[in-house]
């Protein structure tokens, strides 16, 4: 039986920007001005994760009496005076492939572990926030992804059961709360940090492969 799907939820980095090693070498450096090191730490545990949920592993592999919330604290002044180009980094093939699918009818959700305002930085310089009918911040829940929550809770705005959901992900924790939520999971293919993307239903070589992917289905159908 060929699956139908009803909406589509993007990820935002990794899947539409192409933001993570950023990301992580941001981090890395303001934990050195603390003299706190990353290294012994595998690089997928950073990518598709929020700070919230990375200070216990960080501070139980360094030696320090540093408290998480004054790390928290200290690292969100640090972003604000170390901001991020978005521009030059969004998919160049973002807008295309978001105005096929609304040419196709398809509900469109975003549901990101980024704070809504560097969602919004993003979405305003590549002039996609139009595209979508629901926009979530995983900042709006007490559990970051993996947890599945803010794909079922995205799932439940855009008004779809998450059977009739496709995600698009790229991150090992990413790809397990979408599964975790009962969502299809296609995930743009990892060539750079060794993350297991076993567990997504399908890959693809470049976020315009969607496009293709779902006409494929469409034909079948």
């Amino acid at each position: 039986m060929i699956q139908r799907y009803e909406g589509i939820i993007f990820d935002m980095d990794g899947v539409l920007v192409d933001s993570e090693e950023f990301y992580y070498q941001r981090r890395k450096a303001f934990l050195k001005e603390y003299d706190l090191s990353i290294e012994q730490i595998p690089i997928p545990e950073f990518v598709g994760a929020d700070m919230r949920s990375l200070w216990d592993t960080i501070l139980k592999v360094n030696d320090t009496t540093y408290d998480k919330n004054f790390l928290n604290e200290k690292y969100l002044h640090y972003k604000i005076e170390h901001p991020i180009d978005y521009g030059y980094m969004i998919d160049p093939d973002a807008k295309r492939v978001l105005q096929f699918l609304k040419r196709k009818g398809y509900k469109i959700g975003l549901a990101s572990s980024s704070m809504m305002d560097a969602i919004q930085d993003v979405l305003k310089a590549g002039q996609l926030a139009s595209y979508f009918d629901v926009i979530v911040s995983g900042t709006q829940f007490k559990k970051s992804k993996p947890d599945p929550e803010i794909y079922l809770y995205t799932a439940t705005e855009l008004g779809i059961d998450p059977e009739n959901c496709l995600a698009l992900e790229d991150s090992e924790k990413g790809i397990r709360s979408a599964h975790d939520a009962g969502m299809t999971v296609w995930a743009i293919q990892d060539n750079r940090f060794g993350m297991n993307q076993q567990l997504a239903d399908a890959q693809l070589d470049t976020l315009s492969e969607l496009c293709k992917k779902l006409q494929d289905v469409e034909d079948i159908g």
